[in-house]
């Protein structure tokens, strides 16, 4: 896992901060009186620490552990915050109907007594846009999410063949393609949105 960009998710700052703290509380801080605990107050102490870092028992120190989230709970997650957004561009209202397709990994981690969380995924999803009065459809796909590189996302935009809904028979084909063309800028234009989803996302795995 060294040098993957799931550890350096894992440990941005944390060292850091961590160092720094150190190097100048050592150099203040009085040594530390030994007072030696009865078997009672150790393990009430150690159920303390674990229940208020959340770290396995084997870890009641939260020094470093790391769990891995289901797949299956993310695109869950991902289905609930997009079905949420409500998404309008030049007069074209957008929905988001299914995330078809999740794959990646998702990691919570214990680092000296703090929770982190980090992701690397592609998803895909299909959406839906109303406008004057006829319905366009299609997919969208984001090929790389990286919980520390989200404004670098690229969302991939396809519309269905189908002649949208409500397009009279013998316009289909005039109509067609400038109904396409504002549907699927609409959707492009959903990009701002879907990176606040995908740090909600974060926050989700953070206090799972």
């Amino acid at each position: 896992m060294e040098g993957s960009k799931l550890h350096e998710q894992a440990t941005s700052k944390a060292e850091l901060s961590y160092s720094y703290w150190a190097a100048n509380a050592a150099a203040d801080a009085p040594p530390p009186e030994p007072k030696k605990l009865s078997e009672e107050e150790a393990a009430a102490a150690a159920q303390l620490q674990h229940t208020a870092s959340g770290a396995s028992a084997w870890n009641a120190a939260g020094t470093w552990e790391e769990r891995p989230v289901k797949l299956a709970w993310v695109q869950e997650q991902l289905g609930e915050l997009l079905s949420a957004v409500a998404h309008s561009h030049q007069g074209a209202r957008v929905a988001v109907e299914e995330v078809t397709s999740c794959s990646g990994e998702a990691h919570q981690w214990f680092v000296r007594g703090r929770k982190r969380a980090g992701f690397e995924l592609a998803l895909e999803f299909r959406w839906r846009a109303e406008l004057a009065g006829a319905v366009v459809s299609g997919t969208a796909k984001v090929p790389h999410a990286a919980a520390d590189e989200l404004d670098e996302m690229e969302l991939e935009v396809k519309v269905d063949s189908s002649a949208p809904a409500g397009t009279a028979e013998g316009e289909a084909a005039a109509h067609t393609e400038a109904q396409r063309q504002v549907a699927r800028a609409a959707v492009s234009s959903m990009l701002p949105k879907l990176e606040g989803v995908m740090e909600q996302l974060l926050e989700r795995i953070r206090q799972r």
